[in-house]
């Protein structure tokens, strides 16, 4: 097992830890118990997750004394919403949850986030674990905090900033997902690769983070226990870094939305349908790069580079033709990241480093929208 601290400057040096291993599910409540007073914990779930993992982390949160409620939620993008969050204090009530209590989040990003949001509203605050059983959520949405439901208007557009106690990320997980789950995280992987230098993490690995995604990706894709360990905590260092230097996106913690900008539009006009988060985002990372070198922020050989990755991890999705460029246009002027009513978009500006602009024209992103179908 190996961990990771994410330091929360705010609040008087708190920390919380990140617990990267395998067959940690079985150890979870002893891993936790020194980090919540809990009596209760309400686990929030899906029936696919709860069918896999429930009954292993059940038995290892009442090995502890802990007295454990599972709340089954619907699966799915369009499920992360108000009446999910409903349900979650609903639950929370019938049980006489507490304060001091706590929910516990097992399952991919939006058991989350709609997990980590109904622990932040309850009681005005109640304590939370985060379980994640997903790639995507193992090296991005578990970490940092960031918590949130989807409007019809845009994505995430009502949330908060709620840190977990915990977070356990438990790498044997990943061996059930479809290979489309497995993608949608290492989309966020690659992420990582491109904005690597940007995230200022003082001690990064031997060769940059770029080259290890290029030299292993049959053991990564392949989910090699070694290598997807050293990928995961490597991952979570990188966020763990901005996260401590900006726990509320007053600054640096925007670069963790690269390729979000054109990908939440994506997944706004999907109606959070017949496409996921990371093959959004996917096509939004492609997007940026077209913006970047048209702007010659980028020599062709990076912008080359890039895209031969993303092509490499099988990332080639196109938007569906029914959605036009200025569909998606519009949809990005909905969104938490503007600023003076200017859309920002995060473009790279060198080898695994990134920018934040605000001078990108309309036509400049219609242009680079139309080269994603």
């Amino acid at each position: 097992m190996q961990t990771v601290k994410v330091e929360i400057p705010q609040a008087e040096s708190r920390y919380y830890p990140i617990f990267i291993g395998n067959n940690l599910l079985e150890t979870a409540g002893s891993l936790i118990k020194d980090y919540i007073k809990a009596n209760k914990l309400l686990v929030v779930s899906n029936k696919t997750v709860s069918g896999l993992f429930g009954e292993k982390l059940k038995n290892s949160l009442e090995k502890e004394g802990f007295n454990t409620e599972f709340l089954l939620l619907e699966d799915g993008e369009q499920y992360k919403n108000v009446d999910s969050l409903q349900k979650i204090w609903t639950k929370a009530i019938e049980l006489k949850l507490e304060r001091k209590d706590a929910m516990v989040a097992l399952g991919g990003g939006v058991i989350g986030d709609v997990t980590g949001f109904g622990a932040a509203t309850y009681l005005r605050g109640t304590d939370f674990i985060q379980i994640p059983t997903t790639l995507l959520a193992q090296v991005d949405s578990s970490v940092g905090g960031k918590v949130a439901i989807n409007h019809p208007l845009g994505k995430n557009l009502t949330g908060n900033f709620y840190q977990p106690k915990a977070v356990i990320a438990d790498i044997s997980t990943l061996s059930s997902l479809p290979v489309r789950e497995l993608r949608v995280g290492l989309a966020e992987v690659l992420k990582y690769g491109f904005i690597e230098k940007s995230c200022g993490l003082q001690k990064r690995l031997d060769t940059s983070f770029i080259e290890f995604l290029k030299g292993n990706k049959d053991l990564i894709t392949s989910l090699e226990p070694s290598i997807t360990g050293q990928m995961v905590k490597y991952c979570c260092e990188l966020k763990a870094s901005v996260v401590n230097q900006d726990e509320k996106e007053a600054g640096l913690r925007a670069i963790l939305n690269f390729g979000h900008t054109i990908g939440h539009a994506i997944e706004k006009c999907y109606g959070y349908k017949g496409i996921n988060h990371g093959e959004a985002v996917a096509i939004g990372m492609r997007g940026a790069f077209f913006l970047a070198k048209g702007k010659q922020l980028i020599s062709e050989k990076y912008f080359n580079s890039c895209i031969e990755l993303l092509d490499k991890y099988e990332m080639g999705y196109k938007t569906d033709k029914n959605i036009s460029p200025d569909e998606l246009y519009k949809a990005m002027q909905v969104d938490k990241k503007i600023r003076a009513g200017k859309i920002r978009f995060i473009l790279p500006v060198n080898i695994s480093e990134v920018g934040v602009f605000s001078d990108i024209t309309e036509q400049e992103v219609i242009n680079s929208l139309e080269t994603l179908y």
